[in-house]
């Protein structure tokens, strides 16, 4: 695996946050701008992001990079909803968006660590 599955999965939610963008704009109900905020950033800009430093980094591990992939999936299947939830004042709201928030984070932390190993001064050494 490499970080062209973050990269089509980033515009696969990007669309879905301006599509909902859309439609809160034809039906002037903005309730749901924090769900279309976090769907545009964090699935969209960020899943993006991570997808391109895959990709210029092409020694990370395959295994690292899915394992990445799979928990901000599995975050934002939790986040999204949650945040949806929030907005409407649903009753399953704080459960959901708790595990997602978890799961996010903890992908953010995991992208972190590959980022600083990836980089540092043995990442520079190996790759000249």
């Amino acid at each position: 695996m490499n970080g062209n599955l973050f990269l089509r999965t980033s515009v696969v939610f990007l669309c879905i946050g301006i599509v909902l963008g859309l439609f809160m704009g034809a039906t002037e109900d903005f309730t749901q701008a924090p769900t279309h905020a976090h769907i545009n950033l964090v699935a969209g800009v960020w899943m993006f992001l991570a997808g391109l430093y895959y990709n210029a980094h092409p020694h990370t591990s395959r295994k690292a990079i899915a394992i990445h992939y799979w928990l901000t999936v599995a975050g934002l299947v939790f986040f999204i909803p949650g945040i949806w939830g929030a907005q409407i004042r649903t009753p399953w709201f704080i459960p959901v968006i708790g595990i997602g928030s978890l799961l996010t984070t903890a992908q953010i932390v995991f992208f972190a660590v590959m980022v600083f190993r990836g980089t540092g001064k043995k990442a520079s050494l190996t790759l000249s």
